[in-house]
C-alpha cells in the first residue's frame, strides 16, 4: 500500500471542545454519533475542468445555485445533529470551508463543528470530507497502484483512496476509515475487481488496528450492498463481515468486522440507503472493529431529503436546482 501525495488537512478552529481531561479518565468508554452521506456530486460554482460533464455543460448552474445547495445541506446537518459528519463526493476543501461558514453562529457551543478535514486523489473531481465537534488528528490516505509491462504505473480512474483520521473524545480515540469505492458504471461484474482491490486496502488497515487494539469505524459509499460482502453469523452487534485481502493475485486472509445493517435475527434493517430501478440496496455501509460497538444504527428518513411516504431519496437535479442527494444518510451511535 502507498499513501497518495494529494492530501488536504485543515482545522476549522483552534479551540478544543474536550477540555482538560485527567489521565485516569482515559480508560472510560465514550459515545459518538456519526453520520455518513454521499452528498451527490457536490461541486462548487467554479469551473476547473475536473467537474462532471453535466456541471460543465449546464447553463443554469451558478454561484446562486451553489449557495442554495450549501444552505440545504447545512440545514440537513443541523437536523441530523451528529458529533461527526462524513461526506462523500465533495469537490474540494473550499466546499468544506463554505459549509463550515454557513454552520457558524450556532449558539450552543456543544453543537459547533470546530474541526474538519478533506482528502482526495490528485486530479480527481471528488473526495471525502469530515466535520467534527471533537478534535481530529493523524489524517493519512492509503491506496494501491497498478503497474503494466516494464513497471509503468497505470491510471485507475474512479478508485478513490482510503481516508484514515482519528477523532478524539475526552482522550479516547476512534479511528475513522472512510471509503468511496469504484462505482458500478460499466457493469457490476466488470468493475468488481477494482472494488476488491479497495477492499484489500481497507482490510489491511483494519488488520493493523485490530492488532494494536484500537477501536475503529469504517464508513462510506462502498458501491457494494452489504449482503454482497462475505457475511457470517448474526449477533447482537449485527452481522460478522469478512473484509478480504488479495495475496499473490488470489483471495487471501480476511479480517472480521461487524455490520449494523443486520439485526440479531438475521433480517436487514429497512429501507436501504440507495434506490435504483425500483430496488433498494445498502451500498452505504458502516463496519465496526477493534472493540467499537454499535448502540444504534439507521438510515435517516426523517427529513425533506427523502419522500415522506416511500423514503426514496430526493436526488439533486441541476436543471431545477431542487433536491438533495440520490443516497440516504446513515447514522450510528458508537461506543468505544
Amino acid at each position: 500500500m502507498i499513501a497518495f501525495l494529494c492530501l488536504a488537512l485543515f482545522f476549522l478552529g483552534s479551540c478544543s471542545l474536550s477540555g482538560s481531561v485527567p489521565a485516569e479518565n482515559s480508560a472510560v468508554s465514550q459515545q459518538l454519533t456519526v453520520v455518513s452521506w454521499n452528498v451527490q456530486t457536490f461541486f462548487d460554482a467554479q469551473t476547473d475542468g475536473i467537474e462532471y460533464s453535466e456541471f460543465i455543460r449546464s447553463k443554469v448552474w451558478s454561484q446562486n445555485s451553489y449557495i442554495k445547495r450549501v444552505e440545504r445541506l447545512c440545514a440537513t446537518i443541523k437536523t441530523l445533529d451528529a458529533d461527526v459528519f462524513v461526506m462523500e463526493e465533495v469537490e474540494n476543501s473550499g466546499v468544506l470551508y463554505d459549509i463550515s461558514n454557513f454552520l457558524a453562529g450556532e449558539w450552543n457551543s456543544r453543537k459547533i463543528y470546530s474541526y474538519g478535514c478533506f482528502a482526495k486523489d490528485e486530479g480527481s473531481g471528488i473526495g471525502c470530507a469530515v466535520l467534527s465537534r471533537w478534535p481530529l488528528e493523524d489524517l493519512t490516505v492509503h491506496g494501491f497502484c497498478v503497474r503494466g509491462n516494464g513497471g509503468t504505473e497505470l491510471s485507475v480512474p474512479g478508485t478513490r483512496p482510503l481516508m484514515q483520521v482519528t477523532v478524539r473524545k475526552n482522550d479516547r480515540p476512534l479511528v475513522l476509515l472512510i471509503s468511496h469505492w469504484k462505482s458500478m458504471s460499466g457493469g457490476e461484474e466488470e468493475t468488481e475487481p477494482w472494488r476488491m482491490r479497495q477492499e484489500d486496502v481497507l482490510s489491511r488497515r483494519a488488520e493493523m488496528l485490530v492488532a494494536d487494539g484500537r477501536p475503529f469505524l469504517c464508513a462510506g459509499d462502498f458501491n457494494r450492498s452489504v449482503e454482497n460482502f462475505s457475511v457470517g453469523a448474526k449477533d447482537d452487534e449485527g452481522a460478522q463481515v469478512f473484509l478480504r485481502q488479495i495475496q499473490n493475485g488470489r483471495e487471501g486472509r480476511s479480517v472480521l468486522v461487524h455490520s449494523p445493517w443486520y439485526r440479531a435475527s438475521g433480517s436487514l434493517i429497512k429501507p436501504g440507503s440507495y434506490y435504483y430501478k425500483g430496488e433498494w440496496s445498502r451500498i452505504d455501509n458502516m463496519f465496526l472493529g477493534g472493540g467499537a460497538i454499535s448502540l444504534g444504527f439507521m438510515p435517516c428518513t426523517n427529513g425533506p431529503w427523502c419522500d415522506e411516504e416511500t423514503s426514496v431519496p430526493v436526488r439533486y437535479i441541476i436543471n431545477t436546482g431542487t433536491g438533495y442527494s440520490d443516497h440516504l444518510p446513515i447514522k450510528i451511535e458508537v461506543s468505544f
